[in-house]
């Protein structure tokens, strides 16, 4: 029963998450073909990723140093690496990428499939935690995700349907942004290890990044929504007409 409640609690933020981004494309939905898809290659990014973190050096966490290095390079580059891989093995011939808000509605859906197999990995190896342990992953870990890969979605479409001279610094973005705060993320959480002195910094900067990300998540996916709604429209006149 343990293991079904771990793996229960562990999909079902993602689900949630993943029905949300759904709806909120709301001119043109994918297919959910589209969407299992997205959803598997996330699994199979996850997947690649444990691979990767454990090629790396094992850092020293009782330091400073230690925890970026673990945070930053071993976890965050690994991770983002393997989502930025998978993401784009999806969408490069995806027939149905035709809108902005697509870059976030399928990269999403992968950080969705790798948050998923992830916080059900956590969650199956500390079963005597797992009712506290899911609800801190499912509130925080799991949407933490969410944001890394509205970064990457909202950065690849502005490389595809932006300015062509650009396209490669959004390409970039696309991995480095939600690399960098996927790092700092991390960083603090175990920042808040060292003492109590780290501890409450590491609170206070927490609370700022994480509500610095939502209102960054709810900006720019508002802003494809109406280029993406915009552009609806003029090919609606210029139909008729």
């Amino acid at each position: 029963m343990l293991y079904f409640l771990a793996i229960l609690s562990g999909i079902l933020p993602a689900l949630i998450l993943v029905a949300f981004i759904y709806w909120q494309d709301k001119y043109q939905r994918e297919p959910m073909k589209w969407i299992a898809k997205s959803f598997w290659f996330g699994i199979l990014a996850c997947g690649g990723a444990i691979v990767m973190e454990m090629l790396w050096p094992e850092p020293e966490l009782n330091t400073m140093s230690g925890a970026l290095y673990y945070s930053f390079v071993v976890i965050s580059f690994s991770e983002e690496v393997m989502k930025y891989l998978f993401f784009w093995l999806l969408v490069r011939g995806n027939p149905y990428f035709d809108e902005r808000m697509d870059g976030i509605v399928y990269a999403a859906c992968v950080g969705m499939g790798f948050a998923g197999l992830e916080n059900i990995g956590y969650l199956l190896v500390n079963l005597d935690n797992l009712a506290a342990l899911g609800i801190a992953r499912g509130l925080l870990s799991v949407p933490g995700h969410f944001f890394y890969a509205v970064f990457m979605g909202y950065y690849y479409s502005l490389g595809i349907y932006g300015y062509r001279r650009h396209r490669r610094l959004y390409f970039l973005l696309a991995f480095l942004v939600p690399f960098l705060f996927h790092g700092a993320f991390d960083s603090i959480v175990l920042a808040a290890d060292l003492s109590e002195t780290h501890m409450m910094i590491a609170a206070g900067t927490f609370i700022v990044l994480f509500v610095a990300m939502g209102i960054f998540v709810h900006r720019h996916m508002m802003r494809l929504l109406r280029a993406d709604n915009k552009l609806i429209h003029k090919k609606g006149v210029n139909e008729r007409a």
